[in-house]
């Protein structure tokens, strides 16, 4: 961490989360300056630590979720493993989970336990659908919440519904409202000195992304489902350029006759098509696509993205993850962070999206090993001696 630690310095977080909705939110309050102690399985750790696209022995699935935060070794099934989290418990301001609904109070440590333990702590729980919903006890995945909540049926290639695989983002969504809902309990804790309750699920966080399509369905029972071109606006989608895909939103008026200024096409520059929703008539919008995709061919992505920089049109090369990385905008402020990986050197990752005047946030080089601070976590904040450390580890902690 860099001097200066974040807005939550002296706040810490007990993560006992897996995989990434309750990782990411960790992650968050630490990137703005929390202490977080990321509670592993003893010999394993994290799942995600043996899953996904790896860099030797790395995995960037873990590494992604996981930085500016300690490990310690944990064994819940065992006594002694039950003592250090009750004890951590005591010690902490936040603690972070994102097992199944009922799975911590058959551990014995549920909300109302949790917060006879330590009265000014806020327990944020995550999982696919939440305490309370008909399906509770259903598994939370990304992709099956995804197909669950319509978001999958709308965000479906020309075929049919497009599984949203390799950006979690419903696990991510889920994970910054859960960030979102422990500071503002920890906020309400200023006044009360009492900490509170956060159960958040995926599927509310899905639900709540879907926006004006959800109230609308719901009246008229029309979806409005994604395509390549937007349903609202005329000329506005998904075009292919000279040497690749770009994207023109030149929908509203005024940008459409900015765009005019770039061609001559007669059939665009027709009187009839120059008012908005007359565009949009079943009798001219497909035509003009067709025109306008015409327009987009004669020149390349880098092309187009000067051009509508300079026109001020809303549009630009579609890029891949190449471009990004290669992108001037990925390297500034703090939208990547570059972690040391081993055998790669310095590798950027998503980084911290938010600024903040007057506070630098800082990152570890690298997450944590499985259990790399078990030592010092046991010792400073619970006073373990060497003895009794060395008998938590041989209870299989």
């Amino acid at each position: 961490m860099s001097a200066n630690k974040g807005p939550l310095s002296g706040i810490r977080v007990l993560d006992l989360g897996r995989h990434v909705s309750c990782p990411i939110c960790a992650q968050t309050l630490g990137d703005l300056g929390a202490e977080v102690i990321k509670l592993e399985k003893t010999g394993w750790g994290d799942d995600t630590r043996h899953s996904g696209k790896f860099l030797g022995e790395n995995s960037m699935y873990f590494w992604s979720n996981n930085r500016n935060k300690k490990s310690v070794s944990i064994n819940y099934r065992t006594e002694e493993g039950k003592k250090v989290l009750h004890d951590l418990i005591e010690k902490a301001d936040i603690i972070l989970e994102n097992f199944r609904p009922g799975t911590m109070e058959k551990m014995g440590f549920g909300w109302e336990t949790v917060h006879k333990i330590n009265p000014r702590i806020i327990m944020g729980s995550i999982s696919g659908y939440g305490a309370g919903s008909p399906y509770q006890n259903r598994p939370g995945f990304d992709s099956m919440i995804s197909a669950q909540s319509g978001i999958m049926d709308i965000n479906r290639a020309e075929e049919g519904p497009k599984i949203t695989g390799g950006i979690w983002f419903i696990d991510i969504l889920a994970g910054m409202w859960t960030t979102v809902g422990v500071l503002s309990a920890l906020h309400r804790r200023e006044t009360t000195g009492e900490g509170e309750y956060v159960d958040t699920s995926m599927y509310d966080s899905a639900l709540f992304v879907m926006n004006q399509l959800l109230p609308y369905a719901a009246k008229t029972g029309e979806i409005s489902r994604s395509s390549l071109k937007n349903a609202y606006d005329c000329p506005a989608g998904r075009y292919r350029s000279k040497d690749g895909y770009v994207i023109c939103l030149a929908g509203s008026d005024g940008l459409f006759q900015r765009l005019l200024t770039l061609t001559d096409d007669p059939f665009l520059h027709d009187p009839k098509i120059a008012d908005h929703d007359t565009r949009l008539l079943p009798e001219y919008y497909d035509k003009i696509n067709e025109h306008v995709e015409a327009l987009m061919m004669t020149k390349t992505g880098d092309e187009w993205d000067e051009i509508f920089d300079k026109t001020g049109i809303t549009g630009g090369k579609i890029k891949d993850l190449n471009d990004v990385v290669r992108d001037p905008a990925s390297s500034a402020r703090n939208a990547t962070v570059k972690l040391e990986v081993p055998g790669f050197g310095e590798v950027p990752f998503s980084g911290f999206p938010i600024n903040i005047s007057g506070e630098e946030f800082g990152f570890t080089p690298a997450p944590a090993k499985v259990g790399q601070d078990t030592d010092e976590v046991l010792t400073s904040i619970l006073g373990m001696s060497a003895e009794e450390i060395a008998a938590y580890k041989a209870a299989g902690n």
